[in-house]
């Protein structure tokens, strides 16, 4: 069994693509559908990768490591679950950073248009109301949208402890059991915030890696093979992060009871 130090199962979470036996070749593959995963389905294989990894951490209580690339077309179905989910939570969020720009697009653009014909009746004589109108359906719709993204951040939270749910129990529907992975989620606040931290340290590191390539003209050109390894690898070690979060939260809850 692994060991029950959260710090520990952290560490191991961080460095293991570049651990245990093959994972050269094992990382190659994810590299290259990483690659190609503009084309959507090679990123259904990685979600489902990063399934499978959970499923070891989680279910076998295993420390993280890269299993072996097998069972394509249960990796493909359990791609499209993660994907799924992730989605479903964040939903809400992207309808309102889409509403709210087509909102601030449609009111600013139709009091725009109503002072057309007020104009050419009389140029001299034009109310405020038009342009009142347009500067508050802009900030309205920009509001809406700043309130979207902020919902974005608040999905991160609860996104984790939801698919290590649907991991743990093997059904798409346990994501939304908010009952079955409250508990463990709160367990393990501690945990889970170290890891949202650290995935999201990674993803801005990433970032500027990515920025520094393309401002470089000489690395400019390296930057696809930089994406496709960065992408992987961060993607691999963030969904390790939240199943040695929801693991540690099962072990708190054995604990207790």
């Amino acid at each position: 069994m692994a060991s029950t130090v959260s710090l520990e199962g952290i560490k191991k979470a961080v460095f293991f693509p570049f651990q245990g036996r093959s994972w050269p070749s094992k990382l190659l593959i994810g590299i290259v559908l990483g690659l190609a995963g503009f084309l959507v389905v090679p990123a259904l294989f990685i979600n489902g990768y990063s399934a499978r990894i959970m499923q070891n951490i989680i279910r076998a209580d295993e420390d993280p490591s890269l299993p072996e690339w097998t069972d394509w077309g249960g990796l493909l179905l359990d791609g499209v679950k993660l994907f799924g989910v992730v989605v479903l939570y964040q939903l809400p969020a992207l309808l309102l950073i889409v509403g709210g720009y087509f909102l601030s697009l449609a009111l600013s653009l139709g009091f725009s248009l109503a002072v057309v014909p007020l104009a050419s009746s009389d140029p001299n004589n034009i109310p405020a109301w038009p342009f009142i109108g347009s500067m508050f359906g802009s900030f309205a719709g920009i509001f809406i949208a700043v309130f979207g993204f902020m919902l974005v951040f608040v999905s991160l939270i609860f996104v984790p402890p939801a698919v290590g749910n649907m991991i743990a129990k093997g059904e798409f529907n346990a994501a939304f059991r908010v009952r079955e992975w409250w508990p463990v989620f709160k367990a393990n606040l501690s945990g889970y915030f170290l890891a949202v931290v650290i995935a999201l340290g990674l993803m801005s590191v990433l970032y500027f890696v990515l920025m520094a390539f393309y401002m470089t003209v000489v690395l400019c050109a390296l930057l696809p093979l930089v994406i496709g390894v960065t992408a992987f690898v961060v993607g691999m070690v963030t969904y390790a992060l939240f199943a040695v979060a929801y693991r540690d939260g099962l072990r708190k809850l054995a604990v207790e009871a």
